[in-house]
């Protein structure tokens, strides 16, 4: 099972958010996730860096995982699939490839990011299809970088920033969680990727936050 989820209105569209770090919107039938960064472990490892193997695995578990609990017929990765050319590595490869033949009936989207762009094209087999920044899937927009909610769509999704909440009292930090944070009309995901860093966020009076801690997601 994948871990807990509160349920929200947004622009007029209803969705639940997963402490798993995605989105799911009913009126779509479609799951939303950001950043995956996959094979990131097998290049740091490629240039020396001694970190943990699979973390890319854990990462497309637990996206198999929300698509079943929800049973969304599309999957939409807001940017930064693969974290390099290097990452795709044999073995992230047959991964990625693996979680594809798990789900024939769902469809598969990539709005291209910053990292996508130089991972330059996918396989031709694989069954997802990648789109600019700007795609429109009814009132939402789709990119990958935050920005102002274009003309004709009530609500921007994106990633990129991998935001965080720092937590404190006074003087004391206890350190940062990853957040979904929601201002003017953008709706900036946390990163899905189990190998990702994170990127404290200032919200402002009116913004929303919702903070996952562990299995749980809970709105500031």
């Amino acid at each position: 099972m994948t871990s807990g989820s509160v349920c929200t209105t947004l622009a007029g569209t209803e969705w639940q958010l997963f402490a798993a770090r995605a989105a799911f919107c009913p009126a779509q039938d479609t799951l939303f996730v950001a950043d995956p960064h996959l094979g990131k472990d097998a290049t740091f490892r490629r240039h020396g860096f001694p970190v943990p193997l699979g973390s890319s695995g854990g990462t497309l578990q637990t996206i198999s995982r929300l698509l079943v609990d929800t049973n969304a017929s599309r999957l939409v990765i807001l940017g930064d699939l693969f974290h390099a050319r290097s990452s795709l590595t044999t073995e992230t490869v047959a991964a990625v490839e693996s979680f594809f033949a798990e789900h024939p009936s769902v469809e598969f989207l990539l709005v291209e990011g910053n990292h996508d762009a130089h991972v330059g094209n996918l396989p031709l087999e694989w069954p997802i299809r990648t789109v600019a920044e700007g795609e429109r899937m009814g009132q939402l927009a789709l990119s990958h970088h935050p920005g102002s909610v274009p003309d004709g769509a009530a609500l921007l999704l994106c990633g990129h920033l991998h935001p965080a909440i720092r937590i404190g009292s006074g003087r004391e930090s206890f350190g940062k969680l990853p957040c979904f944070w929601y201002s003017s009309g953008c709706l900036v995901f946390p990163a899905i990727g189990e190998f990702t860093g994170t990127h404290v966020v200032q919200p402002q009076n009116g913004d929303r936050t919702w903070l996952v801690a562990d299995n749980e997601i809970i709105e500031l």
